[in-house]
């Protein structure tokens, strides 16, 4: 099985459109308010999810005057972030066929395809001429690609100068070995965590020079230690995260432990393209 075939077979979901049409329908969820309260929950299933969005937005001071690049940006929710709370055009590019779909589906519904264009492609190839995005953001998707100088590369190209590089990833941490599955990976096979030094280290001799950089796992398990003593909602949740992520409660468990273990860390970064 070829990169790309491992990573359809990882996030890939068979009909998935079809499925969330029918859970639109079934709970008739028919308007754009609707259809965002009930995706607001799961619509970005990286660690702090919309908060950790809206961070990297304010600190590299996003506007409703830039484009703005999503690199892997599965079904759409933190370029509907960006594009209905900063105004700011938004290109999401991922390599899933099925994810892709499904984002262009939810903006539709919600009349945001003016301000969001999903494109499938491969982000060591990106289908962007130079030096056209203000800012790229890539969160939770560089544990997933070996290759990482060549996509620093591609960023740097497509980036205007000046322009920002915006990160919020796992790396490893200072305990082996991972547990598995999680969300990003059921294997090692396609999973390539590098330890937080060695990604600044390769950031910074990409062409970028850093602005902030800070680990943010020590938040990420408040968080959840907080969400874990809360008192649970009764009512039902309309679009489950089991309809993007399969068997999500076992790769959840797991990125918690791997957490708790220092196994993962969760890095969040801002650097500015030179020249």
């Amino acid at each position: 099985m070829d990169y790309e075939d491992a990573i359809n077979n990882q996030y890939g979901q068979k009909d998935l459109s079809d499925k969330i049409l029918a859970a639109l329908q079934k709970e008739t969820l028919n308007t754009a308010e609707l259809i965002k309260e009930a995706f607001a929950p799961i619509d970005e299933l990286h660690l702090r999810g919309s908060a950790a969005t809206l961070e990297l937005a304010q600190k590299v001071k996003l506007n409703e005057k830039m484009k703005v690049l999503d690199v892997g940006s599965g079904i759409g929710g933190p370029a509907r972030k960006l594009a209905s709370g900063f105004g700011c055009h938004v290109t999401g590019l991922d390599l899933s066929k099925e994810y892709c779909q499904a984002a262009e589906l939810i903006n539709d519904h919600i009349g945001l395809r003016n301000k969001i264009k999903i494109q499938q492609g491969n982000a060591l190839e990106m289908p962007f001429n130079d030096e056209v995005f203000d800012v790229a953001f890539i969160q939770h998707v560089l544990m997933n690609i070996e290759n990482k100088g060549r996509l620093f590369s591609q960023i740097s190209r497509v980036l205007r100068p000046k322009g920002c590089l915006a990160i919020n990833t796992v790396c490893i941490g200072i305990k082996s070995p991972v547990h598995y599955p999680v969300i990003w990976a059921n294997s090692h096979d396609i999973s390539f965590l590098l330890s937080a030094d060695d990604l600044q280290r390769l950031i910074n001799e990409s062409g970028f020079k850093q602005l902030s950089w800070k680990d943010d796992t020590k938040k990420i398990l408040e968080g959840i230690e907080r969400a874990r003593t809360k008192p649970r909602s009764e009512k039902p949740r309309p679009i489950s995260p089991g309809l993007f992520v399969l068997d999500i409660s076992t790769k959840w468990r797991n990125i918690v432990r791997n957490l708790k273990e220092e196994r993962i860390v969760v890095i969040q970064g801002i650097f500015e393209r030179n020249g």
